[in-house]
């Protein structure tokens, strides 16, 4: 059994992700929160505390390549990341340069944040006040109570960090396997002609579109939701824009079933959003017909 150290008292998302970092590699891994030397020297992994290799509280930190310094749970991040996919993933079929992708994404899309706020860099700028996830976390600190208060609301945040780590590291894993997919796809269907990609099974597409369909030739994606319905949805000209390659039809805008029936001439309609970047139909074949009008209606 291995034996993990993080400081004592209170506590941040930068030690809580480090122990569910770890936790997710090493199932029987003891967790202990100390600032003692002598019990720091007994244990395998010791990190934010004891001037370390993980110990981010020094003079000669290090720095990431964007000039931010590494927290420990970032630096842990840095060494562990493999284990950690290999541990929780063991079916995954990722080459080496696609598990250097996925360090890289996780670290500059998720663990900026942790890195920043435990080394007192403020990048989130808004008039407004935002809760970010290390303000998460620092909710889950008692007021005037007792240490052992403190260390069971410790890994209580622990439990939401590991459900946490473990989604986002899921997410960014099943990118290549729907990277791949609406690779071929792209290749099957022919959507220069179409301007329509038909998925037959549920994916996240957004991500991969936009980045193989250089040429913009995919206007609309039909896709089966929960439901069991099919949805036409538009594509964005990139993944932190609303606006739109092409809008469904004015006409359509916010009507539901019958109505959305009558305007576009197909039948089984369920709604189209009052924004006009989704719409559905009972049918796969009633969503194709749907956006087949879509794609051919110039009222954008």
């Amino acid at each position: 059994m291995k034996k993990m150290a993080v400081h004592s008292g209170s506590f941040h998302a930068d030690d809580v992700f480090a122990v569910a970092l770890m936790q997710g590699i090493y199932n029987d891994l003891e967790i202990i929160r100390t600032r003692k030397d002598d019990e720091l020297k007994k244990c395998d992994i010791v990190a934010d505390v004891g001037g370390g290799k993980y110990d981010h509280h020094c003079v000669d930190k290090k720095y990431r390549p964007d000039g931010i310094p590494y927290c420990a749970f970032g630096l842990l991040w840095q060494d562990f990341y493999k284990d950690y996919i290999e541990e929780n993933f063991p079916k995954n079929q990722l080459n080496n340069e696609q598990l250097l992708q996925i360090k890289n994404q996780i670290a500059l899309n998720f663990i900026t944040l942790i890195d920043a706020h435990d080394n007192g860099i403020d990048i989130v700028k808004s008039d407004y006040k935002i809760m970010t996830l290390p303000n998460v976390i620092d909710m889950f600190v008692p007021i005037n109570t007792n240490i052992d208060e403190v260390n069971k609301a410790f890994f209580e945040a622990v439990k939401l960090a590991k459900k946490l780590l473990y989604s986002i590291v899921e997410k960014e894993i099943k990118y290549f396997d729907d990277f791949n997919y609406i690779k071929e796809q792209l290749e099957i269907q022919n959507p220069a002609e179409s301007h329509i990609l038909i998925l037959n099974k549920k994916i996240g597409y957004k991500k991969a579109l936009l980045e193989l369909d250089k040429k913009e030739d995919v206007l609309f994606v039909i896709f089966e939701d929960l439901s069991g319905k099919w949805m036409v949805q538009n594509v964005q000209i990139s993944e932190q824009s609303f606006v739109a390659r092409k809008d469904l039809p004015k006409s359509w805008a916010g009507l539901n079933n019958e109505d959305l029936d009558k305007v576009t001439g197909v039948d089984g309609c369920v709604f189209c959003h009052p924004a006009r970047f989704l719409c559905g139909n009972k049918t796969k074949e009633g969503a194709i017909e749907l956006a087949q009008i879509a794609v051919t209606t110039a009222d954008n």
